[in-house]
């Protein structure tokens, strides 16, 4: 069966679509999931471990941490061997790529999408699926958008490169030593060879890191001793030493000096821009370390309020690649325009190809020598050519792909951008169906009537049978919305499937009822202390009369905008608050977010509870949030509230699309 693990993955929601969807006899078998918040493991473990008795582990762990990587699969191979994971999952924190609020310069959630890709890299699934607020789309005028299309097409096939640079090298031998195409094809085969030793190192650091990791724990020794060695071999795991770039970069530094020496055109000083920009641009992978070492230092020091913040950004400002390029590229605009010879221009030419060349992206590299040597070639030679630069490009992906969950039988508008890239050995897949038209779409009344029985700050705890009764008069459907049931599926309400369950008993005959610990670390849960009950995370807070009255109004009006029109000078709109949505009984939910209080209820003049959020993001009433309901402050950094982790949440019905797709496709 096809494996997939779970990366930044909150609460569980594509874990949770992911085994739902079954085709043809295939269904998923859940490996490992990971994510930085502590109660998101308890969370994951009270369901997949405690609750369904898979033996899916989690690791708690930041995906920036260097030795990422390496615990995720020593973790799957202790429990699994070599078993090989055919898709991952994740959606990188959206903070720093909403429409809503302002970007924080050196903000480590602003380029986690960039390690998610390196575990790709290193993991190389069949499939990886990336989710992501539909505001990404527009970030920085489209820019990170196609930063990550690039970042997902430049993941290389390091054997189909290494043939491509052989084939490149033997057909240059047609052409003259001394023009230009040979010099500039010489350069850009070494810039490949270059991307191929680094793979190389990356893979080979990898191993060896990892052999080391499984050794020290498999050691008799102390904690301290294993820390000790583990810090050690990790910054040995980080060295980045490539010979192909040193000498790539001591052949152009030579170039250079050789034509400026004893220049009394160009001052020493300018010159030594020249040079200096060359050794920072050798010691690239140095510089990088630094950076992110500076960058981590922010964050853990919470500079972000902080009179220190603009001298660290300074620093990592002048650590930046773009940074040393830039000044680099001035120094050669201002040589080349004093220059008096031939031989300095031709220099000063050649040193900004070469480095342009190095910092270009790899299948740009490989497109530069297909257009440098075609010329040159016979048809059969450019077809050959040209066939092994496509075969160089490990993932496709053609766009990105938007999704409405209300298209998948979520009865909530929530768009989101989702990014399937397909290795070049499976089918690309480019668009994930809709289930449901726009009339057909599940409502919120659909969802939630059942629950109404609850009253202000009280805690439910078990189904009302008489509110079932009146509240099950609802349209029948499949699991995913559908009205009509072409291949006799199952069909029941979107209430029964809640209170049911989406799960195949099949697969999961023992799944116990739903059970509630108030911990926030797996390593205080105690059995014994377990909660079971059949209602779980209905509870609601203790609203006085004027916030009530406040609901009403906006019930009453439609919205929050439209009642305080209406009544402008109610002092129950005597507040600071502006985010309030008012759900429709005959329309699906607007997007659910991280507080309860923002959503006027469409029947009641109350918030919704964590219960009925999860209802609107299609969680099974048997998937209990674990750890305390809401929080706030400093404890934020330790606790995620049960209402953060609904909001955050991909809806399990959109990844059971997903997931669906991928099963139609996916190859052995």
């Amino acid at each position: 069966m096809p494996t997939f693990i779970d990366l930044f993955a909150g609460a569980g929601g594509f874990s949770e679509g992911f085994l739902q969807a079954e085709y043809n006899g295939l269904h998923y078998d859940f490996l490992l999931a990971s994510d930085i918040n502590p109660t998101c493991e308890v969370t994951h473990r009270m369901r997949y471990n405690y609750q369904l008795g898979l033996d899916t582990e989690f690791l708690t762990k930041d995906i920036t941490d260097p030795d990422f990587p390496e615990v995720i699969r020593s973790k799957i191979r202790q429990k699994y061997g070599d078993k090989p994971i055919d898709v991952l999952l994740g959606g990188p924190p959206c903070q720093s790529f909403s429409l809503a609020g302002t970007r924080k310069k050196n903000d480590k959630k602003d380029d986690l999408f960039s390690y998610y890709l390196k575990i790709i890299s290193l993991i190389k699934p069949k499939y990886f699926v990336m989710e992501n607020v539909y505001g990404i789309l527009t970030k920085y005028n489209g820019k990170v958008k196609e930063r990550i299309l690039s970042e997902i097409n430049s993941i290389i096939d390091a054997d189909a490169l290494e043939e491509f640079i052989t084939l490149s090298e033997q057909y240059m031998k047609q052409l003259d030593k001394n023009c230009l195409p040979y010099l500039e094809c010489t350069y850009a085969c070494d810039k490949l060879r270059i991307a191929l030793e680094k793979e190389s190192v990356i893979k080979q650091n990898s191993q060896n890191y990892l052999g080391a990791l499984e050794a020290i724990e498999s050691a008799e020794m102390s904690p301290e001793q294993s820390s000790y060695l583990l810090d050690s071999i990790l910054l040995k795991k980080q060295e980045m030493s490539l010979s192909q770039l040193d000498g790539y970069i001591d052949r152009l530094s030579d170039k250079f000096v050789n034509a400026f020496r004893n220049s009394k055109a160009v001052k020493e000083e300018e010159r030594n821009i020249v040079r200096q920009a060359l050794n920072l641009i050798k010691h690239q992978y140095s510089l990088e370390k630094i950076n992110q070492a500076v960058k981590r230092e922010i964050n853990a020091c919470q500079l972000n309020s902080s009179t220190y913040k603009s001298e660290f950004d300074a620093m990592t400002d002048t650590l930046d690649e773009e940074h040393i390029l830039s000044v680099f590229y001035d120094a050669c605009e201002s040589i080349h325009a004093k220059t008096d010879t031939i031989h300095g221009i031709s220099a000063i030419d050649e040193v900004k190809l070469a480095i342009h060349i190095l910092y270009e992206h790899v299948l740009d590299t490989v497109k530069r020598v297909v257009n440098l040597l075609s010329p040159y070639l016979s048809d059969q030679e450019i077809d050959s050519l040209k066939k092994l630069a496509d075969s160089i490009r490990l993932y496709h992906i053609d766009k990105e792909i938007v999704l409405n969950a209300s298209d998948y039988g979520v009865p909530q508008n929530r768009q989101r951008v989702v990014f399937i890239g397909c290795r070049k050995d499976q089918p690309v897949i480019r668009k994930i169906p809709p289930t449901v038209t726009e009339s057909e779409k599940v409502t919120a009344s659909e969802a939630l009537d059942d629950l109404l029985f609850i009253k202000n700050n009280s805690c439910e705890t078990a189904y009302d049978q008489g509110y079932y009764e009146q509240a099950n008069q609802k349209p029948k459907r499949c699991i995913l919305g559908q009205l009509d049931s072409k291949k006799g599926e199952e069909q029941r309400t979107y209430i029964d499937w809640s209170k049911k369950g989406r799960l195949n008993p099949d697969r999961f005959p023992n799944i116990k009822q739903p059970t509630y610990t108030s911990v926030n670390f797996w390593a205080d849960a105690d059995p014994d202390q377990f909660q079971a009950m059949e209602l779980a995370n209905h509870q609601t807070s203790n609203q006085n009369d004027l916030v009530r009255e406040r609901y009403k109004l906006m019930r009453t009006y439609g919205s929050w905008i439209a009642a305080k029109e209406a009544v402008p000078d109610h002092p129950a709109f005597a507040t600071n608050k502006r985010n309030y949505s008012c759900l429709r009984a005959d329309a699906p939910s607007t997007t659910i977010m991280t507080l309860g209080d923002d959503y006027a209820h469409y029947g009641e003049d109350r918030s919704l509870t964590v219960r009925e959020m999860a209802r609107l993001q299609s969680f099974d009433d048997s998937f209990v949030f674990q750890g305390k309901r809401t929080t706030g402050g400093d404890r934020r950094k330790l606790e995620t509230p049960q209402y953060t982790q609904v909001g955050n949440a991909i809806p399990p019905l959109m990844a059971h699309a997903i997931a669906l797709e991928i099963l139609k496709h996916i190859k052995e």
